[in-house]
């Protein structure tokens, strides 16, 4: 049909990958079957950061189906075409998630830019507010398909792109529900609505956040009003959007399937152990230990550079941070341990230089959890650190 597009961003080829450890550490090591750190979800805390969270999520490895449609509205026209709108996003957000996941997943978005379909009501009249309501987005949502009138096959994604023009529809929020046209038909599994912040602040990459909520990761920045980088700094785009190393966590690639076990870690026992740790930005090698500390919270420490990705980090080596399965989204259910605290931080947060390294603090003891972590050596090809918990 006319004016449709589709964009399919391949990634690279998957790669079997096996994780090295010295012959110390083979014997030391207080072995931990790689399940053990498998933080089970919570499924009432809502975007719980274990594992098993169900709230029919988008798939995460092979293909993510999106369809794009775009809007405007009789107060707030557009003044551009559909596909100047779709080149925004598109192919960039796709070749993000191609290099994030290492190939293993591809989004595929099909974007009808045939034309701009007209709301019915205007942008001003939707209460685009933050704390939207289920009910007032469901609202909208069902505006765009009853405009755009035409039977959309079934996918995993709606995404819904207003005219830049649009100054009423303020943010981009993702609804989590099953969406609906009002006569009952099923059109997708979550829809993204974007707003003025993706064409003002966030660029294509807030494609990539929203569409992260769709796979069911939480947001890591604070709900409350605080400082958008207090718990996680920039280093991962769930929190700070333009943070300097938006890649996701090692501990989110292997929920979301893109890291395999054998490239995991566990120590869920006391004793002392080494680990070799490849850079997270680059396919293969071991990418996290993670250091059990009960049922629902581990120590995770993994390798960052100024790579891929990360290329605009301001500081690199091993990142450490807390994992909770207890605390809901936007209340911290990752935060980054600042092992340099009294270094001001760099690239306009303090956390945003957290990381262990040899070329500065090299080592981090949580007397709480009685686990210290200290860098052994490092090399261009990773790390090697050692765990000791009591």
């Amino acid at each position: 049909m006319t004016g449709i597009v589709q964009i399919v961003v391949r990634g690279l080829s998957w790669l079997a990958l096996i994780a090295s450890v010295s012959a110390k550490g083979d014997a030391l090591r207080p072995r931990a079957d790689v399940s053990a750190c498998k933080l089970a979800a919570n499924n009432d805390i809502y975007l719980s950061a274990g594992f098993g969270y169900e709230l029919n999520c988008a798939p995460s490895i092979g293909t993510l189906s999106a369809f794009m449609i775009f809007v405007d509205f009789d107060d707030q026209g557009a003044i551009e075409t559909p596909q100047s709108l779709h080149d925004f996003f598109l192919p960039a957000a796709a070749e993000w998630y191609a290099t994030s996941s290492y190939g293993a997943l591809t989004l595929n978005v099909t974007a009808d830019t045939s034309r701009f379909y007209r709301m019915p009501a205007a942008a001003s009249s939707y209460g685009w507010e933050r704390g939207l309501s289920y009910e007032t987005h469901q609202v909208y949502i069902q505006d765009a398909l009853d405009a755009y009138g035409k039977t959309i096959p079934p996918t995993d994604v709606l995404y819904v792109v207003p005219t830049a023009n649009a100054s009423a529809i303020s943010f981009s929020p993702t609804f989590m529900g099953d969406v609906e046209t009002r006569a009952g038909v099923y059109v997708a599994k979550k829809s993204v609505t974007f707003g003025l912040d993706a064409y003002r602040t966030w660029k294509y990459l807030v494609l990539n956040h929203e569409t992260g909520h769709t796979m069911c990761l939480p947001d890591y920045y604070p709900f409350n009003g605080s400082a958008t980088g207090l718990f996680i700094g920039g280093w991962n785009l769930m929190g700070l959007i333009s943070g300097p190393s938006p890649d996701y966590f090692a501990w989110d690639k292997w929920r979301l399937g893109w890291l395999s076990d054998e490239q995991i870690e566990c120590v869920a026992e006391a004793g002392s152990s080494t680990h070799m740790l490849t850079p997270l930005e680059k396919a293969g090698g071991s990418k996290a230990v993670v250091i059990k500390h009960n049922s629902t919270n581990a120590l995770v420490a993994e390798l960052r550079t100024a790579d891929s990705l990360d290329l605009a980090s301001c500081s690199t080596g091993v990142l450490l941070y807390t994992v909770s399965t207890m605390t809901a989204t936007g209340e911290g259910p990752v935060r980054v341990v600042d092992a340099t605290p009294t270094s001001g931080g760099c690239a306009g947060d303090r956390l945003n230089d957290a990381p262990l390294s040899l070329n500065g603090t090299s080592s981090y003891t949580s007397r709480d959890w009685g686990i210290k972590v200290t860098v052994v050596t490092q090399t261009g090809d990773g790390v090697e650190i050692s765990v000791e918990v009591s």
